[in-house]
């Protein structure tokens, strides 16, 4: 199994004491493993943890949900990026999608597994 890193907001982290709780709860949210690095962006403001992530999603469970796409304009276009889109939350894509909000933002169904 093959691994990368990424960095994740985490909102302000305001010393070294209270970033490793911060961290591990972002990282099971994102189903990974704290790196042990976090780092603050924007003072008082923004903080980002730094996290290892499979390329697999494994797990015998599901969870179906909708997330942001930006503006898809039709189903052409939702079956082209919907897979690239999913990958980049850590899902499938369903194949399903809408539009919330026209030339703005649609949403598409991700299948998260856990």
């Amino acid at each position: 199994m093959s691994t990368y890193k990424l960095d994740f907001r985490a909102g302000p982290i305001w010393n070294n004491e209270e970033a490793p709780a911060i961290a591990e709860h972002i990282a099971a949210a994102r189903q990974g493993k704290w790196n042990g690095n976090w780092t603050t962006v924007v003072p008082s403001k923004m903080s980002v943890v730094g996290l290892e992530l499979s390329t697999e999603s494994t797990g015998s469970n599901e969870f179906v949900t909708d997330v942001l796409a930006g503006p898809l304009f039709s189903n052409d276009e939702a079956q082209k990026f919907g897979p690239a889109i999913a990958a980049s939350y850590g899902g499938e894509f369903t194949g399903q999608w809408t539009t919330i909000k026209s030339g703005v933002m649609s949403v598409i169904q991700v299948r998260f597994k856990y």
